[in-house]
């Protein structure tokens, strides 16, 4: 069989021509599935190809057809199970329709988010998906690609100043409905440790939680409702705080799943009892929740299914050549365990 003929070792359309004893311009139009090429020269082609480990040019072929077939992603984190859950539902759907996807992680800053951006700008991608960190305010960087007519589709931590579809949850609801459940339970002095108030998803989740204390008429003592950035130092801290106080919290609404499990460590490392001294409830869930001692109530929130719409939308945006704003909204549901089971 041929073997390569450039001096890097690799094989080229050259190679495959010579194999078949027909023109490199027919191998080419062959590989890019040309209408003019018959499908017995086609797949005659492409065994070739894949007999001597020809890998097609991507930036070479995005160049030729102004299209790469690539989606690009940046979350804030990959290690939580609402992301990886996000993940799986954009590879599932982006590969079942012929695209690859590439993932950036930002880790919660906004320069690294500024600089992913570029790397997906330099990478011609089809189309973004994007779950914003908690430091973004000024959404500018994305603007490139309205500029270049690439369409962005947002989930989770959304800006409605970029255009194009919203995959979200009713954050309001999801805080309204964890406060209501500690209530519900006899929870008398609730807690809340809450993400970044400049954030909208972290805004939204206060509110639901002072609301529900209003409605029910009960106090909110200034020392417990927290804002952070939700870091393991910021739960042990306020976990340390609440503990110290006078008037203990006897129900605590966690910001997210993390400091939900940082909350019940803390909490357990001061000697507080789950849920006969005080009850724990966080906005986000993770599998060891359920394993845990004691299992860790929580509002799940759909990570795959948000994962998916993003993918499907975004989709419908690149073959439309569109970029309409729009808003799904996800449900969420209420998962009771032994940290606020009414005892």
């Amino acid at each position: 069989m041929t073997k390569p003929n450039n001096k890097k070792g690799e094989i080229t359309i050259n190679d495959i021509a010579k194999e078949l004893n027909i023109s490199p311009s027919t191998v080419s139009r062959a590989l890019n599935d040309n209408v003019k090429i018959s499908e017995a020269t086609k797949e005659k082609v492409k065994k070739v190809a894949q007999e001597l480990g020809y890998e097609l040019n991507l930036v070479a072929s995005s160049l030729s057809k102004n299209k790469t077939n690539i989606i690009g992603v940046i979350i804030p984190h990959i290690g939580s199970q609402f992301f990886a859950q996000a993940l799986s539902g954009i590879q599932e759907v982006a590969q079942s329709s012929g695209y690859n996807v590439i993932i950036c992680q930002s880790n919660e800053s906004v320069q690294q988010e500024i600089e992913m951006t570029k790397v997906m700008n330099s990478a011609r991608v089809d189309g973004l998906i994007s779950c914003l960190t908690m430091e973004t305010k000024d959404v500018s960087h994305f603007n490139v690609f309205e500029k270049k007519h690439t369409p962005v589709a947002m989930f989770d931590r959304v800006s409605y100043a970029i255009p194009g579809p919203k995959i979200v949850v009713d954050n309001y609801e999801a805080a309204y409905m964890a406060t209501e459940h500690l209530i519900n339970i006899g929870c008398k002095r609730i807690a809340h440790l809450a993400g970044s108030l400049s954030s909208k998803v972290f805004e939204d989740r206060a509110e639901g939680y002072k609301y529900a204390l209003q409605k029910n008429n009960l106090p909110l003592f200034p020392q417990y409702l927290l804002s952070s950035d939700l870091t393991e130092q910021d739960a042990r801290d306020a976990t340390k705080l609440w503990m110290s106080l006078p008037e203990k919290p006897d129900g605590i609404v966690a910001g997210s799943a993390s400091s939900g499990l940082l909350i019940a460590s803390a909490a357990k490392g001061l000697g507080v009892r789950m849920p006969e001294d005080c009850s724990l409830i966080s906005l986000g869930n993770e599998r060891c929740n359920e394993i845990m001692t004691p299992s860790l109530s929580a509002i799940d929130m759909p990570g795959l299914e948000m994962g998916r719409s993003a993918a499907k939308q975004l989709i419908k945006c690149i073959k439309s050549g569109t970029s309409k704003s729009s808003i799904i909204l996800k449900p969420i549901q209420l998962l009771i365990r032994n940290s606020s089971f009414k005892i």
